[in-house]
């Protein structure tokens, strides 16, 4: 079983607005699907609704940025080696690996649900109390998740919102992971996973083996800790801002293998580390840009 913790966080400048979307609202990262501006509107309903009119809008806003989440994951799939297939094959032509859902549930969750096999899940609202699947599964999350997410086997995991500071995502297996706001809980997988934070990371991620590719679009605020099993590499990317010291640690972390790109650090860009061209250090990384005291 894994006690994986992670929090990432990423975002991305939009090249492409959604349809609808109010171009002259600002973006907070750096997302090539401007999740971020739903980020937005969702605080500033949370200011001016109270009650139901709240709730109402909050999942009518949740149905109206799954499409917009739907081209993110789809663009990562093109980019992480066809990560994100069965969500996309569904999409695309509604195939479900001839499971179908096990849970299709409208709006927030508030009762744990226990599938005994394989499965497929759908929430259209907040996720409040603890699923686990058995196997094989599909989940889909229109907003947050703010309880645990027990897995087994071959999994895909779609949250469109955050994964808040009470979440936990345990896979005993394989697991593709793409969180559309900020991390804040832990998470982990046992075997080979992909994972995606399009918003900043500031939880605990336990990357499993042999291979943990992480991508995170804003910046890594929390903790990779030693991998369970030695015989793991990871490919790591942070489009935002990474500390030197949280590279040194990964460093020592004891992983087979790191390689990662750093966006900007609070060191000089380069590769790194310096030392010896004759020995062969299991972590190399390259910081793009360093952070100024301006900035």
């Amino acid at each position: 079983m894994l006690l994986g913790l992670c929090s990432l966080a990423a975002g991305c400048r939009n090249t492409q607005p959604d349809d609808g979307a109010n171009d002259a609202v600002a973006e907070f990262h750096a997302t090539t699907f401007a999740l971020d501006r739903y980020d937005l509107r969702l605080a500033e309903m949370d200011r001016e609704l109270r009650g139901s009119a709240f709730e109402e809008a909050r999942l009518a806003l949740y149905a109206e940025r799954w499409p917009a989440v739907q081209r993110a994951v789809a663009y990562r799939g093109t980019t992480h080696r066809d990560a994100f297939y069965g969500s996309r094959a569904y999409w695309h032509n509604n195939a479900q690996r001839g499971i179908g859902w096990a849970l299709d549930h409208e709006g927030d969750l508030e009762d744990a649900f226990y599938i005994a096999s394989r499965g497929n899940v759908r929430v259209t609202g907040d996720v409040n109390k603890d699923i686990e699947i058995a196997g094989n599964s599909i989940v889909h999350i229109y907003g947050d998740l703010d309880a645990t997410l027990e897995l087994k086997g071959v999994c895909e995991v779609v949250i469109a919102g955050n994964l808040t500071d009470d979440a936990t995502i345990v896979c005993d297996g394989q697991l593709e992971l793409f969180i559309g706001g900020n991390s804040q809980g832990v998470f982990g997988a046992t075997s080979s996973a992909t994972i995606i934070i399009d918003g900043d990371a500031d939880g605990v991620i336990q990357c499993g083996a042999p291979a943990t590719t992480l991508t995170i679009t804003g910046d890594l605020l929390g903790d990779v800790p030693p991998p369970k099993n030695k015989d793991a590499v990871l490919t790591m990317r942070v489009d935002g801002y990474a500390p030197a010291s949280a590279m040194r640690n990964l460093a020592a972390a004891g992983f087979t293998r790191v390689n990662a790109t750093i966006g900007t650090s609070n060191v000089p860009p380069g590769l790194y580390p310096p030392g010896d061209p004759a020995t062969r250090p299991p972590a190399r990384w390259v910081v793009l840009r360093q952070r100024v005291a301006s900035e």
